[in-house]
């Protein structure tokens, strides 16, 4: 994948955006993925963007810690998911997006791009299903409002195949632990 994620951004940079599907089995493949991912963007003096878990956070940070200087990690920042998807007790994809703007101001970056990557793993079961759609439609416009590359990761496990099926449609990209193909 350390080809593969690089040569993805480059094609998705040279077009209008691109919304990528991760669905993932083995954390230590994300973890690695996201590492790439994230790499990959600063060497595109790009800043990124990470919507990750309590749990995760740190096992990337040590990663990104290791081979970054100071200064390219004040280009990475993370934000904790369960703040942002559940910040009103709901994951409503409207609340989302206005805390994520409320937090986090895109116009204020002094680069033309920038990235992001977020991690949504809250079981199908939960009811969620019309509002992970919803979600995805919304960043499907902030993709192509702001040229952008977003990864949606979510747990293989976690989500029914019906549900793969549907957030296909919202994607261009179909991204496992060891592929990518478009879709």
């Amino acid at each position: 994948m350390k080809q593969k994620i690089p040569a993805l951004t480059l094609k998705v940079r040279n077009s209008s955006g691109g919304h990528i599907f991760y669905l993932t089995k083995e954390t230590k493949h994300y973890v690695d993925n996201i590492v790439v991912f994230i790499l990959d963007g600063l060497k595109s003096n790009e800043h990124v963007l990470i919507v990750e878990n309590k749990r995760l956070t740190p096992l990337i940070q040590k990663r990104l810690q290791s081979v970054l200087t100071a200064e390219e990690l004040d280009k990475v920042y993370f934000f904790d998911s369960y703040k942002l998807y559940w910040h009103k007790g709901n994951f409503h994809p409207s609340t989302i997006v206005e805390y994520f703007q409320e937090n986090f101001d895109v116009s204020a970056l002094p680069v033309r791009h920038f990235r992001t990557w977020g991690h949504i793993e809250w079981n199908t079961r939960d009811g969620l299903e019309e509002a992970l759609l919803s979600y995805e439609e919304r960043v499907d416009l902030l993709i192509t409002e702001h040229n952008l590359i977003a990864v949606c990761a979510y747990d293989a496990m976690r989500v029914e195949q019906h549900l793969q099926d549907q957030l296909g449609l919202h994607h261009n990209y179909l991204m496992e632990d060891d592929s990518i193909t478009s879709l």
